[in-house]
């Protein structure tokens, strides 16, 4: 994802954070724990994250305490210029966790329409029986409840994936995930787009992506009746 603030973009890509002064981008230093944890506060804005998440997630299968999770927040909000003592982009929710909470701008769907119509995505997931709709825009893929697209198995990472869709096209990005993500059985590694009918597998769980289309709905059979 591309995603801009203020002077910054948060490029999960290159895992780089720039920051633009008189059009001329400068990289800003952070830790790789430091990105992580922003990278994980900008998918799931504006929701709360747990500290339990951000420990999971960052520092998988390790005990580490809540002192450790907070100096690296500290170095994000000094990397932003947030102040610590009244912060506006990284705030802390009291005894939960973390929330990002600056206005923010995907630059992947800058540019598109903005009619009602012509903007209009109709697509989603179907997953067990269950049907899982897809937003314009990002919809993140994940355990967490908090996850736009809520898959709760075990194999599925709680920031499992990304979901991309606008009224030109749907794509699909695995967000670092521990077992990965599949378009048709092949584990992708960038990018990758959808079309009606394509089997998406997160970890071990199946589900297939539908898309709604004008031209090639069947038309309504008639009722006969006695």
């Amino acid at each position: 994802m591309r995603i801009e603030f203020g002077s910054f973009v948060l490029d999960s890509g290159s895992r780089e954070l720039l920051q633009y002064r008189s059009s001329a981008a400068a990289a800003v230093h952070l830790s790789p724990k430091a990105f992580d944890i922003l990278e994980i506060l900008v998918a799931r804005r504006p929701n709360v994250v747990s500290k339990d998440v951000l420990l999971a997630e960052v520092w998988p299968g390790k005990v580490v305490e809540e002192a450790n999770l907070a100096i690296v927040v500290g170095e994000i909000r000094k990397a932003l210029g947030d102040d610590p003592k009244a912060p506006a982009i990284v705030l802390t929710v009291s005894r939960r966790g973390y929330r990002f909470a600056a206005d923010a701008q995907d630059l992947e769907l800058r540019g598109h329409s903005a009619s009602t119509h012509d903007s209009l995505v109709r697509c989603w997931l179907t997953w067990e029986d269950k049907t899982l709709p897809l937003r314009q825009g990002e919809n993140i893929v994940g355990r967490h409840p908090a996850s736009a697209v809520w898959i709760n198995a075990a194999s599925v990472s709680r920031v499992h994936a990304r979901i991309v869709a606008t009224a030109e096209k749907v794509t699909v990005e695995d967000s670092r995930s521990r077992n990965g993500t599949f378009v048709n059985g092949k584990r992708i590694a960038a990018p990758h787009p959808l079309i009606d009918g394509s089997t998406l597998t997160f970890g071990s769980e199946e589900t297939c992506f539908r898309q709604w289309s004008d031209a090639a709905a069947a038309g309504t059979e008639p009722v006969r009746r006695s």
